[in-house]
């Protein structure tokens, strides 16, 4: 009976024994092949953050660049940069420059950081985002990049020296020349005002001079008065050309035989201006009576009668006979 329980005894070490060997060598197996299952997808995924330097003076800008290679079935998001990457202050970041291969993907950025401080600054980490396979987001991050920041050497053994001057810089001439430019300008164009107002004070009034006929005035008058009544333009219902015509026959002959540039001036000015030419007063009434006349048919559209348009070319020939000029006929004191 004690035999076959120290059997029995036995069999249960021995059972236990191997029951705790297997359990170990599972949990061995599974040690040993947990790195290999769970980070498969960011083994694919390489990451590096590198700087042009490890060392910059304090206020100098470093430039760094961030590459990212992952196969093109995956999705990458590079992570924004605010105001600082590590311990180190953003200047600007580049844009992403994408590169791509038959199945790989590089993505490139740039960025340039400054210090302004002496001592050691981390340069990172920078994070990367990507889709797991379960669809969840998981994230990478850069190695982290040690950078010396220091001043600028001082020389203490010498002698401290105060601060200089300022410099004198002499001056150019390109400096001057939009001023001589100006001033050549303002001369110039002085000269030509002052040019311009002595020639207009020396320049004498321009005389209008046309051509005269080879009758005395008083000839050429009757002879126009005459075509004019053969014309019988009232007649034919053409009043105001009648009239047009009739003022400028008497204008004319006011130019020819007094030399006054009547054609030129209005009733109002001949009005004025006759009582100091040498017209009779009767013949100077005659005339205005006319031209008045003529004025209300020209821009007052009046309609006269046939006997007022008969009476001012009537008036017109005896203005003229009024005004001509007489010859003098010198007496023969020999007696032939």
């Amino acid at each position: 009976m004690k035999r076959l329980a120290g059997k029995l005894i036995e069999q249960c070490r021995n059972w236990v024994r191997i029951s705790f060997s297997k359990m170990r060598l599972h949990f061995v197996a599974v040690v040993l092949l947990f790195p290999l299952v769970s980070p498969a997808v960011a083994q694919e995924i390489s990451v590096e953050l590198r700087p042009d330097s490890t060392h910059i003076l304090i206020g100098d800008f470093l430039r760094a660049t961030l590459q990212v290679k992952f196969p093109a079935s995956e999705k990458v998001i590079l992570s924004p940069v605010r105001d600082t990457l590590g311990q180190m202050e953003l200047v600007k970041a580049s844009g992403v420059d994408t590169s791509t291969s038959a199945e790989t993907i590089t993505l490139t950025q740039t960025y340039t950081v400054s210090a302004y401080d002496s001592g050691n600054f981390r340069l990172g980490p920078q994070r990367i985002f990507f889709a797991g396979k379960g669809g969840e987001t998981d994230t990478l991050l850069t190695d982290v990049v040690m950078i010396a920041v220091s001043t600028v050497p001082v020389d203490t053994t010498r002698a401290i020296k105060p601060i200089k001057q300022p410099l004198q810089v002499p001056y150019t001439w390109q400096e001057f020349a939009p001023f001589i430019l100006l001033a050549l300008l303002l001369i110039a164009a002085m000269a030509i005002l002052i040019y311009y107002i002595r020639k207009r004070k020396r320049r004498k009034p321009a005389v209008i001079e046309r051509p005269k006929p080879k009758d005395p005035p008083h000839i050429w008058a009757r002879k126009e008065l005459k075509k004019l009544e053969d014309e019988k333009l009232w007649q034919r219902d053409e009043v105001k050309q009648y009239y047009s015509r009739l003022t400028d026959i008497l204008r004319m002959y006011l130019e020819y035989r007094y030399g006054w540039f009547a054609l030129e001036s209005t009733t109002e000015q001949i009005s004025e201006e006759i009582s100091v030419r040498n017209i009779p007063v009767d013949a100077a009434n005659k005339l205005l009576a006319i031209l008045k006349g003529g004025d209300m048919v020209k821009f007052a559209r009046r309609l006269p009668l046939p006997d007022e348009n008969d009476s001012a070319i009537k008036r017109a020939y005896e203005f003229v006979e009024m005004t001509e000029q007489k010859e003098i006929i010198k007496e023969d004191n020999t007696g032939k």
